[in-house]
């Protein structure tokens, strides 16, 4: 069974252009992965497979029962009680290996994020799909959990297709990649729509071979330039000469009674002794074409700078977490968490791991107070996993009010970290919650590109990647890896941390008592 998409249009009706133009694509049995930059249409693909978006124009076609799995996890999925009740053990046994209980059904509002997901999961494979499509499924889970639906949809026979920019995740998977691009801003000349490049392997080898080709082409075009270049310099030349011996075969300036050397140039003519320059440059014209057919049958590469710096890392003092032992609601006493003595110095990157509600936070949150309380909060850029309407108002603030010349180093740190900031500077500067354009994930981007304008001590980065796209993830983590500022990342991304960290913390707990331990 496949998928087969043929030449399908679609834009959207705020849109004057096309999303997609002439779209196509065959999908076979198995994983593949969908990656690409936010705008790429990756969402908008799925749904149109879904049949929740109709193409403008074209034909989507395949055969048996769509699923789609949503990012959002809100709703309960509609089949969700008479699925789990159900009398066919074929159906019911998708709930028991990924662990859900009655008692789940009963609370789905107050559920984590990781067991909703695990339900909304379980009640699609309950429709025993043909297609099954999965949007960003990792966002938020831990290993434990990731790990789990991992192991569930290794058994799913049909054709599956995830946006997912959690390489381990997807390499486990999924044996076909597709990458989606706006050819426009990929390749100079490019079309202004969605295009993509299909890729026989996972998402990890997927961008390794995608940056190789770029670097190919680009290396490949500024060398057939070179040659073009080098060849018209030549003919210049050439023409300079041919004109010297038009000159020479002129009568104009030669006397019409010296008739000798009258008689000279007409030999010279007759000879073609002076022609060789004008055939010369006839075959080099000739080459300088076939050398531009070729120059224009190669698509040059764009490349955009990455990478930013902190100001002022000198500066940067270090952070000193005595021995102690803190609970997570004081009056209650619910929770003990123990931290050992911690000491955090420039250069130091540590990885903070564990379960959900295992004590990150609560570690998090602990540093964070004994940095205020020191008097130090503005040495630290705290970048939270999520961010309130009244923090996201108060970034825009910041931002509008920066003279210009902070606000381009701003958007120049945007740029470079896979944004473009064209979209911010087109915002209206009457800040609110509901007039605000921006995603979770170019919102996250700007407050690392406010952060990093000032000197720092800390950065604490609490699941940074999550609503960035993997042109993003790439660019930051590029960016955190080159850094000499202390940091603590938490990420259930072991790619990104085991790029950008040196050093490791990971929190365990047993009933109502927790530890931080030192790997």
């Amino acid at each position: 069974m496949s998928i087969q998409i043929t030449k399908i249009n679609f834009s959207y009706p705020s849109s004057s252009t096309n999303l997609f133009e002439d779209f196509f694509v065959q999908i076979n049995d198995g994983w593949t992965c969908i990656a690409g930059s936010n705008g790429t249409g990756k969402t908008t693909l799925l749904k149109l497979i879904a049949g929740t978006l109709l193409p403008d124009e074209g034909k989507i076609s395949y055969g048996g029962i769509c699923v789609y799995c949503a990012q959002e996890t809100a709703e309960i999925p509609e089949n969700l009680y008479a699925a789990f009740w159900s009398d066919d053990n074929e159906v019911r046994h998708f709930f028991s290996r990924l662990c859900v209980t009655e008692e789940m059904l009963e609370r789905y509002d107050t559920l984590s994020g990781g067991e909703k997901k695990r339900i909304q999961i379980a009640c699609a494979l309950a429709e025993q799909p043909s297609v099954l499509l999965l949007d960003e499924p990792t966002n938020h889970l831990d290993s434990l959990t990731s790990a789990m639906i991992c192991d569930v949809l290794k058994s799913f026979n049909g054709c599956g297709i995830m946006v997912s920019h959690d390489r381990a995740f997807a390499d486990s998977l999924c044996n076909r990649t597709i990458y989606l691009y706006n050819e426009a801003h990929s390749f100079a000349g490019g079309r202004n729509c969605i295009v993509y490049d299909s890729y026989p392997c996972g998402l990890s080898k997927a961008l390794e071979l995608k940056s190789s080709n770029s670097e190919h082409s680009r290396s490949e075009w500024e060398k057939v330039n070179a040659k073009a270049a080098s060849e018209k310099d030549r003919s210049a030349k050439l023409e300079v000469e041919n004109q010297k011996s038009k000159a020479r075969l002129s009568k104009k300036i030669i006397d019409p009674r010296d008739h000798d050397a009258q008689r000279k140039i007409d030999a010279a003519r007759i000879s073609g002794k002076d022609r060789s320059t004008g055939d010369a440059k006839a075959r080099l014209e000739s080459q300088i074409r076939q050398t531009e057919n070729k120059l224009d049958s190669i698509k040059k590469s764009l490349q955009r700078k990455e990478g930013f710096s902190v100001e002022g890392t000198d500066f940067s003092k270090p952070v000193i977490i005595e021995e102690c032992e803190i609970n997570a609601d004081r009056m209650l006493n619910s929770y003990s968490l123990h931290i050992p003595h911690i000491e955090i110095t420039r250069g130091v990157k540590i990885a903070l791991t564990g379960q959900n509600g295992s004590g990150k936070t609560l570690f998090i949150r602990h540093v964070i107070s004994l940095l205020e309380k020191a008097g130090r909060k503005d040495e630290l850029l705290y970048l939270p996993q999520e961010i309130s309407d009244e923090e996201r108002c108060s970034i825009l603030s910041e931002f509008y009010s920066l003279e210009e010349a902070e606000r381009g180093e701003v958007l120049s740190t945007l740029y470079r970290l896979g944004s473009e900031p064209e979209r911010l500077t087109q915002l209206k500067q009457e800040i609110s919650a509901e007039n605000s354009e921006l995603s979770p994930g170019e919102l996250r981007k700007l407050m690392i590109a406010l952060a990093v304008q000032k000197p720092l001590s800390l950065l604490i980065l609490d699941e940074p990647t999550n609503h960035m796209d993997i042109t993003s993830v790439l660019a930051l983590e590029n960016a955190l890896a080159a850094l000499d500022s202390a940091m603590i990342v938490v990420s259930h991304d072991k790619s990104f941390l085991q790029k950008i960290t040196n050093a490791c913390l990971v929190t365990k707990r047993e009933g109502n008592h927790g530890e931080i331990k030192m790997l």
